[in-house]
């Protein structure tokens, strides 16, 4: 009887004990029945969605010319209240597209930008859950 509460002490030392919208987490083996979303946060996965951010400069697809000016870019996502926030950077202007595959729902909002200087803001669409940008 001892060695098995021992062992049962030993199996919940090293297991996640966190619950649905709580706790921190790097990938979903932590969370149980729920999904590690981007950010580091247990949470259920109808949480969650993939949202792609794309983005052209001056109304051209990026490339080595277009992105010379700017290669490096931010991409922030804003939540509903105040100060949530979950940023990326630097990005590379070239790829022209960020995908991120588990955003918290709460995150409604886009700012992308050139990293260091300032950037501009779009919703995400609900329907296609994407954003769309033409950096000048």
């Amino acid at each position: 009887m001892r060695h098995a509460a021992l062992a049962l002490m030993a199996c919940l030392a090293g297991c996640s004990l966190t619950s649905s919208g709580s706790g921190e987490c790097v990938n979903d083996s932590q969370c149980g029945e729920d999904v590690c979303a981007q950010g580091g946060e247990c949470t259920a996965r109808s949480n969650v969605r993939s949202v792609l951010v794309k983005w052209t400069i001056d109304g051209a697809a990026a490339s080595l010319a277009s992105c010379a000016p700017h290669p490096d870019l931010f991409v922030r996502f804003d939540g509903t209240d105040y100060g949530d926030t979950l940023k990326f950077a630097p990005v590379s202007c070239l790829e022209g597209q960020l995908t991120i595959t588990t955003l918290p729902k709460r995150y409604r909002q886009v700012e992308l930008g050139v990293e260091g200087g300032t950037g501009s803001a779009a919703p995400i669409d609900a329907a296609t859950a994407q954003a769309t940008f033409d950096l000048q």
